[in-house]
């Protein structure tokens, strides 16, 4: 009996005498049977070393970084915000009163990361940015700069040590122009309607109060996404309205700078003026049918008398008074540090087809003439201030321009 030679062949075989013995003569397909396993077994061993050479040589490295990473954290330290003051160095109260001024906060999410100007290490998912009023306009201000600390954790995650440590900055206080005080009374007068008050010094364009009607809870901003009353809306900056009979002093500067009406032309109020079968009113006679009589400047401005203006709007041209509302500041943003503000407009009468009665809606302030309540005041304050046109702000450290 032949002895067996192991791996070679799979004859059958017994055993005897603590050997084993083949008991029937090997075939050729025992010996290929026995290659294969052979060959097999040799190429598993040679992929296991070559498992082990990438992992060990190759992958090293890396696999060396994904365990530090593991054992490694690194914390985020916020840095604090810095404050919204008043004009007198106090915080202003986050409130309905101050909301559209100091605006809100709001996290960032995951897929805005990449959308924000300033993105990178600065932002990150979760975090908090201002997204309107003083909180969005100086944000890299108030902001600050993140800190951050590493340490060791262990297999539960707990600190072993702490490796470094780099302390956050904390964002810049902001001074604002605000009067806290008249901010609370502004708001009260127009609380639980829809307006708009603005409060600024003519001479310096200082804002003094900025209140937007109905306003919203800088906290719950949530509860007012579909609010048809639009409470998040800056009707202030973002409004736009015919500007009525605050716009007449803008008629009488044209008027008057433009030399088409002497400061002594009176005109004689008799309820109306015709224009072939139209009649263009004045206000006392449409609601009480009362006439004014002889009116000049003085008294029509005090009077609000619609037909004087009517007259001299005639007299002045359309085109000057357009260019008398550019000069006052209408048609164009003014430039307040606020987000969201809006040109308004003037209409152009070479660009379309003009009548005598646009002139005179033109001149009251009336027809396709559209303004914001910050623009009237911009107007008001030119008035006020013998000629100064300062842009409005609410930053104390605004550049201003006069």
């Amino acid at each position: 009996m032949k002895k067996f030679r192991p791996g070679l062949s799979f004859g059958d075989f017994v055993q005897k005498g603590g050997k084993v013995w083949k008991f029937r003569t090997e075939g050729e397909r025992d010996y290929r049977r026995g290659w294969v396993v052979w060959l097999g077994t040799m190429l598993a061993m040679g992929l296991l070393l070559v498992r082990a050479f990438d992992l060990q040589v190759l992958q090293g490295g890396k696999l060396k970084v994904l365990a530090d990473e593991n054992r490694i954290k690194q914390i985020r330290l916020v840095a604090p915000r810095g404050k919204i003051l008043n004009r007198n160095g106090m915080e202003l109260i986050r409130n309905e009163a101050t909301a559209h001024v100091v605006g809100y906060l709001g996290e960032i999410k995951e897929d805005e990361v990449g959308l924000i100007k300033t993105a990178g290490e600065k932002y990150v998912a979760g975090g908090l940015i201002g997204r309107s009023g003083i909180e969005v306009q100086y944000e890299e201000t108030l902001r600050g700069v993140d800190g951050g600390k590493l340490v060791e954790v262990d297999n539960g995650g707990n600190t072993v040590r702490e490796l470094g440590q780099k302390e956050p900055e904390p964002g810049k206080d902001i001074k604002l122009t605000i009067d806290a005080g008249l901010q609370d009374v502004a708001y009260g007068a127009v609380s639980g309607k829809k307006a708009g008050v603005i409060v600024s010094n003519p001479m310096t364009g200082e804002i003094l109060a900025l209140v937007s009607s109905p306003s919203f809870d800088p906290n719950k901003i949530a509860d007012y996404l579909t609010d048809k009353n639009l409470p998040l809306f800056n009707r202030v900056i973002g409004g736009v309205y015919p500007p009525g009979s605050t716009f007449k002093m803008i008629t009488i500067a044209a008027a008057l700078e433009s030399d088409k009406v002497k400061p002594d032309f009176t005109f004689v109020d008799t309820g109306s003026i015709a224009v072939g079968s139209f009649k263009y009113t004045n206000w006392l006679f449409t609601k009480r049918g009362g006439v004014e009589g002889q009116v000049g400047f003085a008294r029509a401005l005090t009077r609000s008398t619609d037909t004087f203006f009517y007259k001299i709007g005639e007299m002045t041209g359309s085109e000057n008074i357009v260019e008398w509302s550019k000069k006052m500041g209408l048609g164009e943003r003014t430039g307040i540090d606020l987000p969201g503000e809006v040109p308004g407009t003037v209409p152009d009468p070479a660009g379309q087809t003009w009548y005598l009665g646009n002139t005179y809606h033109l001149a009251i302030g009336q027809g396709d003439l559209l303004t914001t309540p910050l623009q009237i005041n911009l107007m008001t304050n030119v008035v006020a201030s013998g000629g100064r046109k300062c842009v409005t702000h609410l930053n104390k450290m605004f550049n201003v321009q006069c």
